[in-house]
């Protein structure tokens, strides 16, 4: 039994969708006006293909709908999905695609993905922690963004550039 693990801590809450034998996570934190904002988006997916032994041949992709982002605050909720920040109307989703998987340590990696926010395309890489055995395949991760790369929220005094983001997915085999 070979066990791989990965670090992948994208968003703040422990707040999980159900889907079939998946459970995800995708959190979030930013200050505003010096607290931090912590929130999660309620609709997210992720597919995989760790099958191979060969990492060069592994896949992962996921997809977040911004109508289900949460913050605690339905006012706050609602400005989030307006044109200035995210632009629901015309950017329903949030996009990230991995290109590339290296081994950093046991059951570490740095993986290289393009991230998809309104408009823009980047490529990063995060860390990533992936445990995979005969019962489930877990994926965590925590990378921080500047929400500006994106076009999200304009320039502003009282709120944060970086966005800490932190993601869970656990598929379970059986």
């Amino acid at each position: 039994m070979k066990k791989i693990k990965i670090a992948l801590i994208l968003f703040i809450s422990l707040t999980f969708s159900f889907i079939g034998n998946t459970q995800v996570s995708v959190d979030f934190k930013i200050r505003n006006l010096g607290i931090n904002v912590d929130g999660f988006f309620k609709n997210a997916t992720i597919t995989t293909n760790f099958n191979s032994q060969d990492v060069s041949q592994w896949t992962l992709s996921g997809s977040v709908k911004v109508n289900s982002i949460t913050t605690g605050n339905k006012k706050r909720d609602s400005h989030l999905l307006e044109e200035d920040y995210f632009d629901v109307n015309t950017y329903p989703e949030i996009n990230i695609v991995a290109t590339n998987f290296k081994k950093t340590s046991e059951a570490n990696y740095e993986v290289t993905v393009k991230l998809t926010i309104k408009k823009t395309t980047k490529t990063i890489k995060i860390p990533m922690l992936i445990s995979n055995d005969k019962r489930s395949l877990m994926l965590k991760t925590y990378f921080e963004i500047d929400r500006r790369d994106y076009g999200v929220g304009g320039s502003s005094f009282v709120l944060s550039d970086t966005v800490k983001i932190n993601v869970n997915y656990t598929l379970k085999k059986e």
